[in-house]
Formats: structure tokens, sequence, C-alpha cells
């Protein structure tokens, strides 16, 4: 229920999906300057070079994925003795350019949470829109809800940022690591890799989906509630006495696995051009589906489209039960 009637409400709202996308073209656009400015000069200087020329001439990408899942107990030792050979040249080169290194990967990395911080700024307004439209079937102006939620929309991802991407490191990592001895365990080389990408990639999902699930009432009690912080991750993370983490669990995984197959599926048919309108697709129906569960769970009365209003259901007693049945 919570998922069609997120669908409903992304239909019923499908302009947000063109506002979205304008915003990303322009946060895209801040990273490709910034990029320009701090992260290419030094990038073209360390990929000039000989050393460099040497690694990429000779399919680092393919080596590199190709000892991530052989499953070696040595990384290095994966590579073709050609690969090692310049790898072992690389060394000294960047050992005299550490400076650069630095300089490149302090650059990417401000730019990545600059990114991921701008576009945690457009979700939080455009969350604030969606729940506008539930609540009272009001439009409002993005410019303005972006302005006035700007400081808690900042105190949110302050905190929301670091604490997933640790999280998504260590999903990771423990992905890697379910790979690896999967691919010990079963003998078989073929059928190994495919089991093991096969759990690997489920695992992957439905830590998100955990992820999602333990996180999703806390922007919506800030918005809808206008609780502070502290109270939206305690209600958040409430799911004692409460039997939602399992629909909501449901919905997320059922969610994260469509949005995938899609923006894949639509991407290879369209050679990529159907991602201007899929993914910004994918960022609204997650939106949608975290204000349509915290307004079901918290039984509150929304709006799905202008004469269409959703009334939260009265649970069943032994008294009224069969007050819903006619008299024979």
């Amino acid at each position: 229920m919570i998922f069609k009637n997120a669908i409903h409400l992304l239909i019923g709202n499908f302009g947000l999906v063109f506002k979205f996308l304008l915003y990303m073209i322009i946060v895209l656009a801040v990273a490709l300057a910034l990029s320009a400015a701090f992260v290419y000069p030094t990038l073209d200087l360390l990929l000039s070079s000989e050393e460099f020329s040497s690694v990429l001439s000779l399919d680092l990408a393919g080596e590199f994925f190709g000892a991530a899942f052989s499953g070696n107990g040595t990384f290095f030792g994966s590579f073709s003795e050609p690969m090692q050979a310049a790898l072992r040249d690389l060394g000294p080169f960047l050992a005299e350019n550490v400076s650069s290194v630095v300089k490149l990967a302090v650059a990417v990395a401000a730019i990545g949470i600059v990114v991921r911080f701008l576009f945690g700024l457009g979700n939080f307004a455009f969350g604030s829109l969606i729940d506008r439209k539930m609540s009272s079937n009001a439009k409002l102006s993005f410019s303005g809800v972006y302005i006035r939620n700007l400081g808690r929309a900042a105190l949110w991802h302050v905190v929301y940022v670091p604490l997933t991407f640790v999280y998504d490191l260590l999903v990771l990592a423990i992905c890697y690591l379910f790979f690896a001895a999967l691919l010990h365990i079963i003998a078989v080389r073929a059928i190994a890799s495919a089991v093991a990408l096969m759990l690997s990639v489920a695992l992957f999902l439905a830590s998100q989906a955990v992820k999602l699930t333990l996180f999703s009432h806390a922007v919506p009690a800030m918005v809808t509630d206008g609780q502070g912080l502290r109270r939206a991750f305690a209600k958040s993370f409430a799911f004692k006495g409460q039997k939602r983490f399992g629909p909501l669990f449901s919905t997320y995984l059922v969610t994260v696995i469509l949005i995938m197959c899609v923006n894949v599926l639509c991407a290879l048919a369209t050679f990529g051009a159907a991602l201007f309108i899929t993914v910004p697709v994918s960022y609204l129906i997650m939106l949608c589906v975290q204000f349509v569960g915290y307004y079901t769970f918290e039984k509150r009365k929304y709006f799905l489209s202008e004469d269409t209003v959703i009334s939260p259901k009265e649970e069943k007693t032994h008294e009224n039960f069969y007050d819903d049945f006619d008299e024979v």
C-alpha cells in the first residue's frame, strides 16, 4: 500500500521531476566548475606522465577487477607481469609527487562532499514540497522552501552524511569479504563467481534497505511535525512496540531493486538519454515512499491527489469487528 500510494503521489506531482532535473544540472555544473579549477590541473599533470601512461595502456580497470574477483590471498600478485612492472615504476613517481597526489585526493573528497551536501539540501526542500501537497494540497515555490529550510537541512546533513558514509564503507567491506569467502568455499570457479556475485549484490541491496528503513522517519518528523534533530532521530529509530520495520523494509527493498533495474535497462535501451528522467524520478520516489510511510504509520490523513484523500485505518477490536458485516 505504501509503494502504491507513493507511485500515485509521484504521478500526481510529476512536474517536480523536471524541477529536480534542473536542480541536478545546476549542482553538476557547480561540481564541474570546481573540478576544472581544483582537480583537472593536478590530474592532467599526473596522467600525462610516462609512468601513468604505461599503467593505463595495460587496461588497469580490467586488471583491477580481475584481481578483486580472483579470490587470491595476495591482491597485487593477481596482476599480470607487465602490470606489476608498470606499478613498480609508478611507485617512485608517486613518492616524488606526493604533495600533488594529496592535493588531488583532498580536492576530489571536498568536491564530493559539496555535491552530496547540495543534493541533500535539495532532497530536504523537495520533501517539504511533497509534504505540503500531502497535508494541504498546496503548491509552494521551490526557491522559497529551499531558503526557508536551509538551516535545518544543513544541520540534518552534517549528521546524516558522515553516518551513512561510514555505514556504506562497512557494507562494501563486508560484501567484498563475503564475496571472497564464497569464492574459496565453492570449488567450481564459474559457479563460485556467479553465486558469490549474486549473494554479494543481494547483501548490498538488503543493507541499503535497512539504512533507508532506519532513517525513514527522521526527515518527515522534522518537516511535517517541526521536530528538532534529536527528537527526529529518536522517532525514526523507535521501532519498539511498532509493527513498521517489516513493511518499511520490504517496501524499500522492492523500491531499491526497481530503481536499479529501471535505470540500468533504460540507460542501455536509450544510450543513457532516459537517465535525464529516471534519475530524478528515482530520488523523488524515495521521498514519496518516505513521506507516505510517515503519514501512514503516524495515522494522518493526506491528499493523494486533488480529489483523493487517504484516511488512516482504524484498528479492528473485538467489539467492532462484526460491525462491518451486513445482517442477513
